[in-house]
């Protein structure tokens, strides 16, 4: 019976070390912003002027410190609407730290690709891809790239 439930334990364990969830990236005209989520039952298709632009890619879980899996946390700033992800721990001003939304590795795993930060300090806003043809280095409405904040996997 132990090794019974030793072995279910460590297939949980490896379950959750490699289990994924898309991350949703939404869009709203009218604020010229970007959201992230990994809960779709927040916007779904879209709401409130955001507009669902799919899955941006996948996140992992659950944080493996062996693996440099760490949280992909988020802080809003309601005075500039802006939605700010990052892998440090911080006390921004005018921020205040939503929780996770997901968890990324800091450094390259097998089948995984970049998740490329730009900042616009235009207008205060960040945005994130794993496509760097969208905005190359920067310069496509005042985003500058600011650089590789992680490794995910691929929406698929």
């Amino acid at each position: 019976m132990k090794k019974i439930f030793t072995v279910v334990f460590l297939l949980f364990l490896s379950y959750q070390a490699f289990s994924q969830v898309p991350l949703y990236r939404y869009y709203n005209n009218r604020l010229k912003m970007h959201w992230y989520t990994v809960n779709f039952n927040k916007l779904g298709n879209g709401a409130n002027g955001w507009v669902l632009e799919g899955p941006q890619c996948r996140v992992f879980t659950a944080p493996d410190a062996q693996r440099g899996i760490v949280p992909f946390s988020s802080y809003y700033n309601a005075q500039t609407g802006d939605h700010y992800y990052t892998v440090r721990r911080l006390i921004l001003p005018n921020y205040t730290d939503s929780g996770p939304e997901g968890f990324i590795a800091l450094s390259q795993l097998p089948a995984t690709i970049p998740l490329y930060e730009y900042y616009n300090s235009i207008v205060h806003t960040h945005f994130y891809t794993t496509d760097k043809a969208e905005l190359g280095r920067g310069g496509f409405d005042g985003f500058i790239l600011a650089g590789i904040i992680g490794y995910v996997y691929p929406a698929r």
